[in-house]
């Protein structure tokens, strides 16, 4: 594959990622605490890549396509853990040491429980 397709399919996917996580999070945003948003997000950001990369380590066939469009560039700009870092620093900010420290240990414990799920799914199935 060609550098130009590579982009293309990169950009493509980022393009997909970057809205659905504005769009989850708006919508998951109006029912709970911004951090939630985020937080889904991540979560079930670890598991697809996690789910993902189990499936392909399995010895399946995926074209380079669909390994550049969905991991790097769909998953890659879906999952928001700079959006993470800046919203567990604006609640440090505002005071907010409970939820700060529940959003680190919450996104930390369960992205990796969720990774681990999706890893193990994909070698079972």
């Amino acid at each position: 594959m060609n550098i130009i397709n590579t982009i293309l399919f990169i950009g493509l996917g980022g393009f997909i990622g970057a809205n659905l996580r504005y769009l989850i999070g708006v919508y998951i945003n109006k029912y709970s605490h911004e951090m939630t948003g985020t937080l889904i997000v991540n979560i079930t950001g670890s598991f697809l890549i996690a789910l993902f990369y189990g499936y392909i380590s399995q010895k399946y066939v995926v074209n380079d396509s669909l390994k550049y469009f969905f991991p790097i560039g769909l998953l890659g700009s879906y999952t928001t853990f700079s959006t993470f870092s800046y919203t567990t620093l604006i609640l440090i900010n505002e005071g907010n040491y409970i939820r700060a420290g529940m959003n680190i240990s919450l996104s930390f414990t369960l992205c990796l429980l969720f990774a681990f799920i999706g890893f193990w799914i994909s070698k079972n199935i």
